[in-house]
């Protein structure tokens, strides 16, 4: 009886240590999936037609409707230190964007952040939200920059964190990148692998990552007018060492009539996912 109850005691030993190392190398998406599982986490795992796509999207917690919008070429699961944040007290909706992870594309239509946001209005009619708050990671700051131009009245509060709203926004070690980036780059590995697992087409990968280049080397192309008829009172959050110019990025807070400013001291474009500590707080507070 001793000797199976160390072994048991060893078998759980390796099996919590086996969960901490898988957590750790996947920046705690690991963990999320476990969380996930947790009775009454995750509310729904959905899908729906809108725009000519499949929509793949999930829903978390309850309260006042927060839309989460992951990074351009990420996911859902990258977002899931805000989401587990924010669902204590709010209804979370986290959607793959067009074209990424689970969510379809429509071939021959190209990617662009005016897009993705009628995507995000066609998601909220088809849930029957008339508002909700917006928190956007890079691209997803930019889709929530979009509606909140075009669709002032379906947005409550808005969060962004190393947005930009004009192409010119970009440190010049990025500019160009989309021009001169392959689908075949070892940097896109991780990215890469993660979307044909999950893909509704895996080998539309170097499709996809075509479409996402163009965006990204021509949109979006927003003026500091654009900016001021912003009504939504908004967080400009960026890293210290963004891949976002940091005067583009005060720029940008300064215009928008409702805007505040914080620069994450020490941290780059990556902190929601790997420093979320610094970030996550500060948006729990702002949308309190």
């Amino acid at each position: 009886m001793n000797k199976l109850l160390l072994g048991l005691g060893v078998l759980i030993a390796l099996c919590a240590g086996v969960f901490v190392y898988l957590d750790r190398t996947s920046n705690g998406i690991v963990g999320f999936y476990a969380w996930k599982l947790m009775p009454g986490n995750l509310q729904t795992e959905a899908r729906v037609d809108i725009n000519g796509i499949s929509v793949y999207y999930e829903t978390y917690g309850d309260g006042s409707p927060v839309l989460v919008l992951h990074g351009g070429s990420a996911f859902i699961e990258t977002m899931h230190n805000q989401i587990t944040a924010l669902a204590d007290h709010h209804f979370v909706v986290a959607p793959d964007s067009r074209a990424h992870g689970r969510t379809g594309d429509a071939d021959g239509v190209p990617l662009s952040y005016a897009q993705m946001a009628d995507d995000m209005i066609a998601l909220m009619d088809h849930m029957g939200l008339a508002k909700a708050d917006i928190v956007g990671w890079s691209d997803g700051g930019n889709i929530g920059i979009d509606i909140a131009i075009r669709y002032p009245t379906r947005v409550g509060k808005l969060v962004t964190y190393g947005s930009n709203f004009h192409t010119n926004g970009l440190v010049p070690d990025e500019e160009g990148a989309g021009i001169n980036s392959s689908p075949d780059d070892p940097s896109w590995e991780v990215v890469r692998s993660f979307y044909q697992s999950v893909a509704p087409n895996p080998d539309h990968w170097p499709v996809f990552h075509g479409k996402l280049m163009t965006m990204w080397d021509t949109q979006p192309t927003f003026t500091t007018d654009d900016l001021g008829r912003i009504s939504s009172p908004v967080l400009v959050m960026a890293g210290e060492f963004d891949s976002i110019k940091e005067t583009h990025t005060r720029e940008m807070a300064a215009s928008i009539p409702n805007g505040s400013l914080v620069i994450v001291e020490g941290e780059d474009h990556f902190a929601p996912l790997m420093a979320p500590e610094k970030v996550t707080p500060r948006i729990v507070e702002f949308l309190r």
